[in-house]
């Protein structure tokens, strides 16, 4: 059985930090110190200690979750699968949390984003698409499938793919000289493919890109 034998405040707002009798300690919410009736000194069974240690990491992870959010929206899978990896890496920094089970604590961070819409996947769809200018149709909806979205039904606008290949052809610095030479327009054509680039609309951005030369 530990002792609880301090809760000292942290620079973190709205946190404290609670120390044990082992010489461990937890980032806490400042809130469930009263919801608990944590007092300095106080006797923890294992019930109790399992209580905060859950509390300790619902409140780490909902922080992290949020942040994540605010940099770029999220999907259910992303948000959960960086959730495992932020935790993991609290049990390295924090002995006390290996002794909790992640996936009821994830599910229900999930489940609350969920309720406040906060993990919208046409948002992330349109973040996705809008940052993957540079990809093909077929190759964004493969990463988008990796990444938990039913991509079935999901319509991208075709004129996108060619602005796509117009980019990588200036990027590559193509001109009128270079397609001229056979070997190197069927290697073009190729590495485009690869990409996931239908050949017609590889042919009709190549032609409109060196009309405008």
């Amino acid at each position: 059985m530990l002792t609880l034998t301090n809760i000292k405040i942290s620079r973190v707002p709205n946190r404290v930090n609670l120390t044990f009798s082992d010489g461990s300690y937890l980032p806490f919410f400042i809130d469930d110190v009263i919801r608990l009736s944590l007092v300095k000194n106080q006797e923890t069974d294992s019930e109790k200690l399992n209580q905060i240690i859950s509390l300790s990491l619902t409140y780490l992870g909902k922080e992290y979750a949020l942040h994540q959010i605010a940099i770029s929206p999220k999907t259910e899978t992303i948000i959960s699968q960086k959730l495992k990896i932020f935790f993991f890496q609290k049990t390295q920094k924090f002995k006390l949390f290996s002794q909790i089970s992640f996936t009821a604590i994830i599910d229900q961070i999930v489940q609350d984003l969920r309720d406040k819409n906060l993990l919208n996947n046409s948002d992330f769809i349109n973040y996705f698409v809008n940052k993957n200018k540079s990809k093909s149709i077929t190759e964004i909806k493969f990463l988008l499938r990796q990444k938990g979205i039913n991509v079935s039904s999901l319509n991208i606008s075709s004129s996108n793919e060619l602005d796509s290949i117009k980019k990588i052809l200036s990027k590559k610095k193509i001109n009128k000289e270079l397609v001229a030479d056979f070997n190197f327009k069927n290697k073009l054509y190729a590495s485009l493919f690869r990409r996931g680039f239908q050949i017609s609309d590889i042919k009709a951005a190549i032609d409109d890109y060196l009309s405008l030369q």
